[in-house]
């Protein structure tokens, strides 16, 4: 008579080209990886981690589990050197190409024979940053989700505490078993044994079943169609705090006078519509995202035929519509109900699922933001809808014919390429990276014009609970649409970053964190910057001590790039900044602080 069955973890590994190791090929228009260069997506170490602590508070058994070409099963081998007990390699060709939903229908697959109480992923990789696959299998699977967690501990009765990051601040979580968590902090687990090479199980789409159409190309109701160059590099210029105080001048009074572009629909009655979800803020409010997808919605308006809707769930709407039609909602929608008073994975995917599928719109905008990471994956994964993450712009092709092409273009590979994305499916979805449009009222909204609908909200899902919220970080969310960003590097006195905060707050900017800054825990997560916490394109950056390459890389998209650090090394921040400071810090803030130009400059943000 057989024992019972251990207890295991599922454990979603992918493989990433390693950072600034992707060219871009002009000739062919694809990316050109060099060989050799490739490792593991450093979250689903995290993610590794947090399996293997649990596996000695409870004694599970570890799984590890990648989708790729052969030379995936690197980090595999890695995996196991890590710890983790068994591994599987979902190998085919009829994987090839596969979008993240044909990704999440190949591992639900495997979570539906493997039955793990626990499935844990990376928040995203640094290749896409898509932020899908997890909650996309949670869908499909059936389970209770958690996304952006920082920490977890088991309770007792197969119930799991956890800590999640928020935009705002953190939140506690208690999660009844099985369940899916995306992780966006942790430690990496060093490698300690040796690999058995029988440890690793080879899985075909045939061992899977289903049909060839749910895996792959076939499966991907996504596809690219290109891939662009992302950016250029900056001529790197060694430089004088004078410099310096003309350049934020400058800055400061352009992001003052810069307007938004207005391209309303005009004319006849469109038959689209571009439908942009409106996310309340815990603390009141909307989330600067939501207004952002307006103007990105107005911006294709015209070429597209459509109007701009706003959807918003909520319990109480206050002043929200008026605010939205402000800012270029043709009509508003708001998806009431009791249920949606608090936010929860659930309340919100009901909700926007119904609505969708009942509105029928040509496309629908979410925020790329926390909330957004969690409910928009798991909207399309249950419509079975193409869903563009983190994207930065909207283009129309054949807009001039019945059937035009809404291509999402989305940044990848650290922002070293951008690769325009088209969909199979009406609607198409996107959330939208922070700070890509600028925030303006774009007409007086006295009399907005708004629908009422009873939100479908099913009873609460007892497994995944509220405990507590914690608002620490409210004006975070700003940080995005800041004209002038001042980041922090890691080692900064605390005279420097309260000076830092001072400038900030004189010249209407926001504060910003490299990783390093964060993990030293010298500034909150909420304001990171980073390849795996956010990018963003202010007018003007100016970094205060230690920025490596990929904090850097962060913030390329910038009007301009300023580093004021003595121990920069000139050659390995070439081409990421404009200019480079290297008299003293100290000395270079106190003349920022007390220089009348930059004073003379500055507006309320």
């Amino acid at each position: 008579m057989s024992g019972p069955v251990r207890a295991r973890a599922l454990v979603c590994l992918k493989q990433v080209p390693s950072p600034g190791s992707a060219e871009f090929d002009s000739r062919t228009k694809r990316v050109r990886r060099t060989e050799g260069s490739a490792v593991t997506n450093p979250a689903d170490l995290y993610a590794l981690g947090h399996a293997l602590k649990l596996r000695e508070a409870l004694g599970w058994e570890v799984i590890v589990v990648t989708m790729g070409p052969p030379t995936a099963t690197a980090s595999l081998v890695d995996a196991l050197s890590r710890g983790a007990d068994r591994a599987v390699h979902l190998l085919d060709r009829r994987f090839a190409g596969a979008d993240t939903l044909a990704t999440a229908r190949a591992i639900t697959r495997l979570v539906e024979r493997e039955e793990p109480h626990l499935v844990l992923t990376g928040r995203w990789t640094l290749d896409g940053a898509t932020a899908q696959v997890g909650p996309q299998i949670a869908e499909l699977a059936g389970l209770p989700q958690l996304t952006q967690v920082m920490s977890m501990r088991p309770t007792g009765n197969g119930r799991l505490l956890a800590c999640t990051e928020t935009d705002v601040g953190t939140e506690d979580w208690g999660l009844r078993l099985p369940a899916l968590v995306s992780v966006c902090r942790g430690v990496t687990p060093p490698a300690v044994d040796d690999v058995d090479p029988t440890a690793i199980e080879t899985v075909t789409a045939d061992d899977l079943g289903a049909s060839p159409r749910d895996f792959g190309t076939r499966g991907s109701p996504t596809f690219v169609v290109e891939i662009r160059p992302g950016r250029t590099d900056r001529i790197t210029e060694r430089a004088g705090v004078g410099d310096v105080v003309g350049r934020l001048a400058t800055a400061i009074a352009a992001a003052r006078d810069e307007a938004q572009s207005d391209r309303p629909a005009e004319g006849r009655e469109p038959p689209r519509e571009i439908w942009t979800v409106a996310e309340p803020l815990p603390d009141g409010g909307l989330h600067p995202t939501s207004l952002e997808a307006l103007a990105c919605a107005r911006s294709v308006a015209a070429e597209l035929g459509s109007t701009t809707v706003a959807v918003l769930p909520c319990a109480d709407t206050d002043d929200a519509p008026r605010t939205l039609a402000a800012h270029g909602a043709d009509r508003v929608i708001v998806l009431r109900s009791p249920g949606l008073s608090g936010y929860s994975t659930a309340a919100f995917t009901n909700a926007l699922s119904v609505a969708v599928a009942e509105g029928s719109p040509f496309a629908v905008i979410a925020p790329f933001s926390a909330r957004g990471r969690d409910y928009a994956p798991r909207v399309a994964a249950r419509l079975g809808l193409g869903l563009t993450g983190d994207f930065v712009g909207l283009e129309v092709r054949d807009g001039d014919t019945a059937d035009p092409d809404l291509v999402w273009l989305k940044p990848a590979l650290g922002g070293d390429v951008v690769a325009p994305v088209i969909a199979h499916t009406i609607p198409s979805m996107g959330t939208l990276r922070p700070g890509s449009f600028t925030v303006a009222p774009v007409r007086d909204a006295n009399d907005p014009r708004v629908e009422c609908v009873e939100a479908t909200v099913t009873p609460a899902d007892t497994r995944c609970e509220s405990i507590n919220q914690r608002i620490e970080m409210p004006t975070a969310p700003g940080l995005t649409q800041a004209p002038v960003v001042i980041g922090l590097g890691a080692g900064l006195d605390s005279a420097t970053r309260k000076a830092a905060e001072r400038l900030a707050r004189r010249i209407g900017g926001s504060l910003a964190a490299t990783s390093a800054a964060v993990t030293a825990g010298e500034a909150p997560s909420q304001v990171e910057i980073g390849p795996l916490a956010r990018t963003i394109a202010p007018t003007m950056y100016l970094g205060l001590g230690a920025h490596d390459r990929e904090s850097l890389r962060a913030v390329t998209g910038a009007g301009h790039v300023v580093l004021i650090d003595p121990h920069a090394q000139f050659d390995e921040i070439s081409g990421l900044a404009d200019l480079v400071v290297t008299d003293a810090l100290d000395g270079a803030l106190g003349t920022l602080l007390n220089t009348p130009e930059t004073a003379s400059a500055t507006t309320p943000h």
